[in-house]
């Protein structure tokens, strides 16, 4: 019995680990949310799978369309990931439920793509 008390807390303490880890589709779905919830584009642009040049663009679009929406909301007032969804090894599908200042609500649903060991958002056409 004690036995698989300690297995059972080995298990819950890895997968709390894994979950809670900025390498995965949760965590750079986090990463990227707060970066929004900061103002820090940059950060933001940096979670996505772009050229440098590009993440520099949407940075720039970031800071001039999504900064006036959320000033228009009030700001974030909180976010969780509520769903996600592995497509292979390498693809995901996170939802992130987030909720505003000035009460509306919505939820995110945020492509992802493993490359070279690294989770990065995909631009949703």
């Amino acid at each position: 019995m004690k036995k698989l008390l300690i297995i059972t807390a080995i298990f819950a303490g890895v997968f709390a680990f894994a979950s809670c880890s900025s390498n995965t589709p949760q965590g750079v779905a986090k990463k990227a949310i707060s970066a929004l919830e900061k103002g820090d584009y940059k950060a933001y642009a940096a979670t996505f799978d772009l050229t440098e040049s590009d993440q520099q663009w949407l940075a720039g679009l970031a800071e001039e369309k999504v900064d006036k929406q959320l000033k228009e909301k009030g700001g974030i007032k909180s976010y969780k990931v509520t769903d996600y969804k592995m497509n292979g090894e390498d693809k995901a599908v996170v939802t992130v439920h987030v909720v505003f200042n000035n009460g509306e609500e919505e939820d995110e649903h945020m492509s992802y793509v493993k490359k070279d060991g690294q989770w990065k958002q995909k631009m949703n056409k």
